[in-house]
């Protein structure tokens, strides 16, 4: 005897109501997903009719759990996706702890409060828009991590079957507001400098600068590096003796909820381990520090707290605020990272960007240039020498001698 044929993909068997109790009423049938196994499928209703509706409803458009386990559908909760992505991202040895982080700390803080209602199905590309444009009026930074975001949760979703498609590839592209690069001037470099010598200099209550946040700006005009970068050199990764002397990046310092602030023994990405030559007086700096750190391990921070342990990029960063106020320089948007710029526009201005880009540890010249260096307002000479090929002829001239 011939038994039940099989169901083709994507498709259901015959649906059966039962009347469960008073108004209440259930339809069930079997559907076969994209992974080859059938599944039970259940609806209620107040009537056989409204239980069959609903049970179609579902059935219409169902997406399978496939076979990665990813176990949502697209008539799954967007939270019950987005916890199931995060377990993978938690999962990807490739991915640093920091970036694991800041993914569940975003997901939390820009995308579930306005996704937590909704089920898989219904994260289309018109609400999508519809919250970016939300995002997009607090601030661009926003809007844009939002939108990566919600990318990462959907393309998971296509790829383990809860999905057809992303519908955030649909949506309208953010415009970035023009920034373009700004490097310091030589008058804000040494108002810097002259403030970071005053700071705290006035007696008062309280312990002494050491002269740290000092050091560690001359380092970073000096090396055009991240403020990590520079956090996280050792007495190892220095050099000199060489001739120009060099410094090689090769971590950074960085915070974890729950591990505090510790040295990761890489850099942000693969291009930026490298070999800097740094000029005379970043060299006299470290000299310094060196020299105050002698009889310590090859692996001793050039620059740490009082307890011997890395200073927090944040603590840094809040004392460069407050010496920009004494310099007379807030509000002018200057970061620990101008440094970065502004030696990134000078090596270019004299080498060109593809010597900035490598001087950065960028793998692609097109990200100096468009990030970090700014666009010079000065008329090149030379052009006006090319130019002048282009001047009136006497007329006597053969094609040939043009």
């Amino acid at each position: 005897m011939a038994g039940r044929p099989r169901l083709e993909i994507g498709t259901y068997g015959a649906i059966t109501t039962t009347h469960v109790s008073a108004g209440v009423y259930r339809a069930q049938t079997r559907f076969r997903d994209d992974d080859g196994r059938v599944r039970k499928v259940l609806a209620t209703g107040t009537s056989v009719n409204d239980a069959t509706a609903e049970l179609k409803r579902r059935l219409r458009g169902r997406e399978s759990v496939g076979s990665s386990g990813a176990g949502s559908t697209a008539d799954s909760p967007f939270g019950e996706l987005a916890r199931r992505w995060l377990e993978s991202v938690k999962a990807d040895p490739d991915l640093s702890i920091g970036t694991k982080n800041t993914y569940e700390r975003e997901l939390r803080t820009l995308v579930m409060p306005a996704w937590q209602e909704f089920t898989v199905r219904e994260v289309t590309a018109t609400r999508v828009d519809r919250f970016l444009a939300e995002q997009r009026a607090k601030s661009y930074s926003r809007a844009k991590h939002s939108k990566t975001l919600l990318n990462l949760v959907m393309a998971f979703a296509v790829r383990h079957g809860a999905a057809e498609r992303n519908p955030v590839d649909a949506a309208t592209k953010l415009k970035k507001p023009s920034q373009p690069p700004k490097a310091l001037t030589f008058e804000e470099i040494e108002r810097i400098r002259v403030a970071a010598r005053q700071w705290r200099s006035e007696p008062g209550p309280g312990p002494k600068p050491d002269g740290q946040v000092r050091d560690l700006i001359e380092v970073m005009l000096g090396s055009a590096t991240r403020i990590g970068e520079v956090l996280a050199l050792r007495r190892c990764d220095v050099d000199l003796t060489a001739d120009p002397p060099t410094v090689t990046v090769s971590g950074t310092i960085v915070t974890h909820k729950g591990q505090g602030v510790y040295r990761q023994e890489s850099p942000k990405t693969a291009e930026s381990n490298r070999l800097i030559a740094i000029p005379a007086f970043a060299a006299e700096v470290i000299r310094r520090r060196l020299a105050l750190t002698a009889g310590e391990n090859d692996d001793h921070l050039l620059f740490f707290t009082r307890r011997g342990t890395p200073f927090y990029p944040h603590n840094v960063r809040r004392t460069f605020r407050e010496i920009l106020v004494l310099a007379g320089l807030e509000g002018r948007a200057i970061r620990p990272h101008s440094f970065r710029k502004t030696g990134a526009t000078l090596i270019s201005t004299s080498l060109g960007e593809q010597a900035a880009a490598e001087a950065l540890g960028h793998t692609s010249a097109a990200t100096t240039r468009a990030h970090y260096i700014e666009r010079t307002k000065e008329a090149n000479p030379v052009t006006a020498e090319v130019l002048e090929r282009l001047a009136p002829r006497t007329g006597t001239e053969s094609l040939d001698e043009l």
